[in-house]
């Protein structure tokens, strides 16, 4: 199968990109309309260190652009867990392991835009 008949069947692709932004964490990037972030998922090899992921979700969503802090908690199906922080422009989250406690294996960035739901 290439690229055409995935088109003919499916339809246009999602406006997403992988960016690598260490070279131990990747990015994959959803876009809006107007090519705005809408998301970002981020994942991690074994290597990434909890400081190299907090410096990469800095970069991507400092601290000016998320806003106030207005929630945060944690949300669980059986041993699934994931835990989230609300601010008043961007939700973090990221699953929790509950086989490798305080070990992350993704993070997940969503920008709070009418144009992103």
């Amino acid at each position: 199968m290439d690229a055409s008949a995935l088109r003919t069947k499916y339809g246009e692709p999602l406006a997403r990109e992988t960016f690598k932004v260490k070279p131990n964490i990747e990015a994959v990037v959803n876009y809006g309309t107007g090519r705005q972030v809408c998301n970002i998922e981020m994942s991690q090899s074994q290597a990434a260190t909890r400081q190299e992921v907090d410096e990469v979700v800095n970069e991507l969503a400092p601290p000016s652009v998320r806003g106030k802090e207005v929630n945060r908690g944690m949300a669980s199906a059986g041993q699934l867990a994931m835990l989230f922080i609300d601010y008043e422009h961007v939700t973090i989250s990221e699953p929790q392991d509950p086989n490798r406690p305080g070990r992350r294996t993704a993070v997940r960035i969503t920008f709070n835009r009418p144009d992103c739901h």
